[in-house]
């Protein structure tokens, strides 16, 4: 089987606790009035950011990048704006990491048309190599020790895709899990793997016949 290596890395809740510690430490005595979530991804850290700062007003626009995990979309475009008028408050744009920028990079333009006093932006995880660095984030991410990352909130999604990249024609369970092994650094217990391909099946988007998996 031919493929190029994406190096995967499922990150816990633990860290993803730790990372916003790390932020809030970070702001420290600075007050902001309202969180700017950019969904998908920003949805989650966003609130829990928000929650850490006791920052009640949370509003959101998307960006759109990455499509099927791993593999990039395109440039960067805002889907849906911020329909909130911000004028005279002092922003915190959130998202959950930075890849390029570009998402980011859109989402803080797009909220400074918004008419805010101050904007800042962070991330729990910067690459090194984004066009953009935020002005808080937990950790940064060098081309040595990048992974594609699984957060919690879109492990399903994520781990559905990554199994229908190891199919490459009709494949057996054991075939396809060696795959996610060598492809992506990725061991999931045969219980959540073999739901995963339930899933799959029932949404038609492979086939199982005896021991075969095919994608449709």
């Amino acid at each position: 089987m031919d493929f190029q290596k994406v190096p995967s890395r499922v990150v816990s809740w633990e860290e993803i606790e730790r990372w916003a510690e790390i932020i809030v430490e970070k702001i420290g005595d600075f007050k902001f009035d309202c969180v700017i979530s950019v969904i998908r991804g920003g949805l989650v850290p966003s609130r829990i950011v928000a929650d850490y700062l006791s920052i009640k007003d949370i509003f959101t626009l998307k960006t759109e990048h990455w499509g099927i995990t791993a593999t990039p979309d395109g440039k960067a475009v805002v889907t849906y704006p911020i329909v909130k008028d911000l004028n005279g408050r002092s922003v915190l744009v959130v998202d959950d990491i930075t890849d390029t920028g570009q998402s980011l990079k859109l989402a803080i333009e797009a909220t400074k048309q918004k008419n805010p006093k101050v904007v800042r932006s962070a991330t729990f995880l910067h690459i090194k190599k984004s066009e953009i660095a935020p002005d808080y984030y937990a950790e940064e991410i060098t081309a040595d020790n990048w992974k594609w990352f699984i957060f919690p909130w879109n492990r399903k999604e994520d781990l559905r895709n990554l199994i229908l990249n190891c199919i490459d024609g009709p494949s057996t369970k054991d075939r396809i899990s060696n795959c996610l092994a060598v492809k992506n650094d990725l061991f999931i217990s045969r219980r959540e793997f073999d739901e995963t391909i339930s899933w799959l099946e029932t949404h038609d988007k492979v086939s199982v016949s005896e021991d075969k998996v095919s994608k449709i």
